[in-house]
C-alpha cells in the first residue's frame, strides 16, 4: 500500500511539471505550485519508510525464560546444554548487547575463534550497557588474528572502561604490549599492574629491566621505594638508597636513612653506606644518634664511631668502642677488618707490639692475604724481623713476576689492572727498605753487638738502598721515600750523596710542618755531627732552628734543642750549650745514649768534671762500649 501511494506521488508530481512546462509561469502561478513544509515531511517519511532496515522481531519473554535456563546449566556445570540456551535467547532478542557478547564469549571458550570474531563484532554495534569485558574479548580474539591496531584499540578502550583497575585485561594488554616490543607503554602498563600483585617478583624483575634499559635511573629508584611501601620489604629500600647514592642524591639518601629505627642487617648497611657522604663530624654524630638514640643497635655502626674517634685522637674511646665491635662482627669480615686495622694502629702508637701483632694476624687472616703488607710492617716495628723477613720476600717474588689472567689480557680495565699491581709493587719495596734500615738501626744501637751483627747491618742499609733506588726507577713523586734513601745514605757514610737529596728534600712544598721540621732536623745534625767544615757545622745549626720554629710545641722540641745544643758545642759556645740543654725534660732522656754523650760532652768542655762524670756514668749503663764513655774513662776502644 505504502509503495504505491508513493508511486502515486511521483507521478502526480511529474505530471504538474511537465503541465507547467508548456506554458509561461506566471509569478503566482509558482508560488501556488511550491511544495508545503507537510509535503516535504510527508515525502521524508515516505523515503525513510522504504529504505529502513525490516523490523527485527524481539520476543522477550522467550529470551528472558532462555537466559534463566542458561545459567541454571551453567549451575549444573553442564556447558554444553548452557551454551545452547544462550543461543536461543539471543535469537529470541538479537538486539541485546548483553547476549550477543555473552554467546560470543562461550564460542570463544569453546575454541570458535573466528565464530566468535564474528558475533563479538556484531555485538559492539548493539545497544546497551558498555563493559570492560567486552572490549577485553575483542581484544583478545584480535591478538590471535594479529590485527595489531584493532588489538591496542579495544586493549585501551578496555582499560579505560574499568578506569585501569581490570588486573586481567592488564596482564593481557602488557602481554600483548611485549610481542609488540613497545616498552615505553609497557613500563606503563607494569606499574598500574604490580601494586595489584603485591609487587611479585617475576613482575618486578622484568620493570626494573626495562626501566635500566631505558636509562630511567630515577624512575628504578622510584620503584624499589614503592615495592617497599607496598610490602615492607627492607631490601627493597636499602635498593633505593644505593640507587639515591649511585645518583649522588646524598641529601634525600640521608633522609631516608635517618627513618631508621631497627638494628636489621638492612638498616646497618644502609647507615655505613651513607656515612662517607657527610662531613667527618656530622657522620659521627650521625652514627651516634642512629647508634644510641635511633636504635640501630649494631656492632658496624660501633665500629665506625671507634674509626671516627681514632681518627681525631680520642684513642681510648676508640679503643673500647672497637675492641666491643670485633667481639661481635663475626660473619662480616669486612666491617671486622676496619674494627682490626683501627686497633692494630691504636696498639701500635702505645708500643702495645703483641696486641698489634694479634690484630694485624686477624685481619690477615679475614681479608684473606689483602693486609699482609701491614703484618709485615708490625712484626718489623715490633723487631721480629725474622717474621717480617719470610713474609716481604713472598710479597716482593709475588708482585715483582705478577700478570693478569689470560682471561682479563684483552678487557678495558686492564691498564687499571696493572697500575693496582705496580703501587702493590712500590708499598713492598718501601716496607721491606724500612724494614731491613730499622733492623739495622737497631744493631746500631747496640753497644754490645759484634762484628757479624755490624756486618749485617751495612748489608741491610745496602740491600735497601738498591730496592729504593728500585722504587725511584718506578715512580719519583714519594717524598717520604726519597727521605727513607737521604738518611739510609747518611748512615753508609755515603754524604754528599745524602745532603743533594736532604738539599732536594727541604725545598719540596709538600710536607706538613711536622714532617719538614723531622726533615730539617736530621740534615741539619747530619751536617754538624759530621763537623766537616765550620761552615757546613753553621748551614746545619741554621737548619736545626728552623726546624725548632716548626715544631715549638711538638714532640720533637727536646729532641731538636738537643741538637741545637749540640750545634753550639760543635762552633765553640758551650755555655750556650749548657743553657739549651738545660731547657730539655730530662725525664724522656732517661734510656737516650745520644742526649747523655752531649751532656757530658758539653760539661767537660766547660770544666765541670763531677757533673761530666755523672752524665759519662749514665752513658756507661746504656752504653758500656760507647767511644765517649771509653774515651773519658781512659780505656781503649
Amino acid at each position: 500500500m505504502r509503495q504505491v501511494f508513493f508511486t502515486w506521488v511521483l507521478s502526480l508530481a511529474m505530471a504538474t511539471l511537465c503541465a507547467c512546462s508548456s506554458a509561461p509561469a506566471k509569478k503566482s502561478d509558482v508560488n501556488s505550485k511550491t511544495l508545503t513544509a507537510a509535503d516535504s515531511a510527508l515525502i521524508k517519511q515516505v523515503v525513510e519508510s522504504q529504505t529502513a532496515a525490516p523490523k527485527v522481531e524481539v520476543d522477550l519473554d522467550a529470551a528472558h525464560e532462555f537466559y534463566i535456563l542458561a545459567k541454571n546449566m551453567e549451575l549444573r556445570g553442564d556447558a554444553r546444554q548452557a551454551d545452547f540456551f544462550w543461543k536461543q535467547a539471543y535469537k529470541a532478542d538479537p538486539t541485546s548487547r548483553y547476549l550477543a557478547f555473552g554467546v560470543a564469549e562461550r564460542l570463544a571458550m569453546s575454541g570458535e575463534d573466528s565464530l566468535a570474531l564474528v558475533e563479538a563484532k556484531k555485538a559492539v554495534n548493539l545497544k546497551g550497557k558498555r563493559s570492560a569485558s567486552q572490549y577485553a574479548l575483542l581484544a583478545r580474539l584480535y591478538v590471535k588474528t594479529g590485527e595489531v591496531d584493532s588489538c591496542r584499540k579495544y586493549f585501551v578502550m578496555g582499560l579505560d572502561s574499568s578506569r585501569y583497575q581490570d588486573m586481567g585485561l592488564l596482564y593481557d594488554y602488557s602481554l600483548f604490549l611485549e610481542a609488540m616490543r613497545d616498552e615505553k607503554e609497557l613500563v606503563r602498563i607494569y606499574d598500574l599492574l604490580l601494586p595489584k600483585v603485591n609487587y611479585i617478583s617475576t613482575l618486578f624483575q622484568r620493570q626494573l629491566s626495562l626501566l635500566l634499559d631505558l636509562g630511567r635511573d630515577s624512575a628504578v629508584v622510584d620503584l624499589f621505594g614503592k615495592a617497599h611501601e607496598a610490602t615492607g620489604d627492607k631490601q627493597m629500600l636499602l635498593q633505593m638508597v644505593r640507587g639515591l647514592v649511585a645518583m649522588k642524591r646524598y641529601k634525600e639518601a640521608i633522609a631516608v636513612v635517618d627513618t631508621l629505627s631497627s638494628a636489621k642487617n638492612e638498616d646497618e648497611e644502609m647507615v655505613i653506606m651513607t656515612l662517607p657522604y657527610m662531613s667527618g663530624d656530622s657522620a659521627y654524630a650521625f652514627a651516634r644518634k642512629k647508634y644510641y638514640n635511633d636504635g640501630v643497635r649494631t656492632p658496624a655502626v660501633l665500629c665506625f664511631i671507634g674509626q671516627y674517634e681514632y681518627d681525631v685522637g680520642q684513642n681510648d674511646s676508640a679503643k673500647v668502642h672497637l675492641l666491643e665491635s670485633v667481639g661481635k662482627l663475626q660473619g662480616q669480615p669486612k666491617y671486622a677488618n676496619r674494627g682490626y686495622l683501627g686497633l692494630v694502629n691504636i696498639f701500635a702508637s702505645e708500643k702495645n707490639y703483641a696486641e698489634a701483632i694479634r690484630y694485624a694476624e686477624k685481619s690477615d687472616s679475614v681479608s684473606k692475604g689483602d693486609t699482609r703488607m701491614l703484618l709485615a710492617s708490625v712484626y718489623a716495628l715490633a723487631d721480629k724481623y725474622e717474621m717480617a723477613f719470610p713474609l716481604l720476600d713472598s710479597l716482593m717474588q709475588f708482585w715483582e713476576t705478577w700478570k693478569p689472567l689470560p682471561g682479563v689480557v684483552d678487557s678495558s680495565n686492564l691498564a687499571q689492572l696493572k697500575n693496582e699491581a705496580q703501587i702493590k709493587y712500590l708499598q713492598v719495596l718501601d716496607i721491606y727498605s724500612r724494614a731491613l734500615i730499622g733492623e739495622a738501626l737497631d744493631i746500631e744501637k747496640d753497644g754490645r753487638a759484634d762484628s757479624a751483627k755490624k756486618a749485617r747491618a751495612v748489608a741491610n742499609r745496602e740491600k735497601a738502598e738498591t730496592m729504593l733506588e728500585k722504587f725511584f726507577a718506578k715512580d719519583t713523586t714519594y717524598m717520604r721515600v726519597r727521605l727513607s734513601m737521604a738518611m739510609n745514605l747518611e748512615r753508609l757514610k755515603r754524604y754528599d750523596e745524602s745532603f743533594r737529596q736532604f738539599e732536594f728534600l727541604i725545598k719540596q712544598s709538600g710536607f706538613s710542618p711536622h714532617e719538614m721540621a723531622s726533615t730539617l732536623n736530621y740534615y741539619g745534625y747530619s751536617m754538624i755531627e759530621l763537623n766537616r767544615t765550620p761552615a757546613e757545622v753553621e748551614k746545619g745549626y741554621k737548619l736545626v732552628l728552623e726546624a725548632l720554629v716548626l715544631e715549638q710545641n711538638g714532640e720533637a722540641k727536646d729532641a731538636y734543642l738537643d741538637s741545637k745544643a749540640w750545634g753550639l758545642y760543635r762552633m765553640g759556645r758551650f755555655e750556650e750549650a749548657l743553657q739549651v740543654m738545660q731547657l730539655i725534660d730530662h725525664s724522656k732522656m732517661n734510656r737516650d745514649d745520644v742526649f747523655w754523650e752531649h751532656m757530658g760532652a758539653i760539661q767537660e768542655a766547660l770544666g765541670l768534671k763531677n757533673e761530666a762524670k755523672k752524665s759519662y756514668k749514665v752513658l756507661r749503663k746504656l752504653n758500656p762500649k760507647h767511644p765517649a764513655v771509653l774515651k773519658f774513662f781512659g780505656k781503649k776502644k
